[in-house]
């Protein structure tokens, strides 16, 4: 006997079939987007501006006071 003949067969791949269909009402169902998703993003950019803005200015006020004579005792 040959070695062609001892020499296993191998078989072709036979494609996959899905275990379950997915229902047409699920990939049917709309997607959400966002129409503006970094709106959250600039407002609370805005908000921590302010807040900066306005406790550096606070205190350079109270520099500014301080050294005017008005909080003098």
């Amino acid at each position: 006997m040959s070695t062609a003949v001892l020499e296993p067969i191998v078989e072709q791949p036979v494609a996959a079939q899905p275990i379950a269909a997915v229902p047409a009402a699920e990939a049917a169902e709309p997607q959400w987007s966002d129409p503006h998703p970094l709106l959250p993003v600039f407002i609370a950019g805005a908000i921590s501006m302010m807040l900066s803005v306005g406790s550096i200015g606070a205190f350079l006020v109270w520099l500014a006071v301080r050294h005017s004579g008005v909080m003098a005792p």
